[in-house]
């Protein structure tokens, strides 16, 4: 009699719990993108990467090597919210970076960056933002202007290490 009940339940809460991850996995990418920006070597991204990052006014929050991986991660960045953004209702707004590097090859590594934006909403009851509860910033699916915003950087950093800029010694 209680073994019906049991699967049952079990079932229900199979289903509970694979529909939150669910909505948990696009819930955790409001706000982020997501660059490859292809094969680079280690000096180069020990490099250039945290001089695109300087040039664009971000401070190098960490930087971490683990084995054959690589990690830069920015401090946050507050900013002028983008025309598109204020259009929502978004008074203020921030944005980091985080580089990541795997070891692809003798000399070669993988590097992707990952662009994250928070943003605040003003008195404007429509603004399409999740705010995260007991917290000031939240986030909002990426507009235009901060996608092209975050491409204009990472492509900068994509021409810089695909060149494989260096600086030269002539003696």
């Amino acid at each position: 009699m209680y073994a019906p009940l049991t699967a049952r339940i079990a079932t229900a809460l199979t289903s509970a719990v694979s529909a939150l991850a669910a909505c948990s996995g696009t819930l955790s990418h409001l706000g982020r993108l997501e660059f490859t920006v292809g094969q680079a070597s280690y000096s180069d991204i020990e490099t250039e990467v945290p001089a695109v990052f300087a040039k664009y006014g971000y401070a190098i929050y960490a930087n971490v090597t683990n084995g054959p991986n690589l990690y830069i991660e920015t401090g946050w960045q507050e900013r002028a919210p983008f025309d598109d953004e204020a259009a929502e209702g978004i008074i203020y707004a921030r944005t980091r970076f985080i580089a990541r590097a795997r070891g692809s090859g003798v000399h070669s590594y993988t590097l992707r960056i990952r662009a994250e934006n928070e943003v605040q909403p003003g008195d404007n009851p429509t603004a399409k933002v999740t705010v995260r509860e007991a917290m000031p910033w939240g986030t909002m699916q990426p507009t235009d202007d901060y996608a092209s915003y975050a491409r204009q950087i990472t492509s900068e950093i994509e021409m810089r290490v695909a060149a494989g800029v260096r600086t030269i010694r002539i003696h």
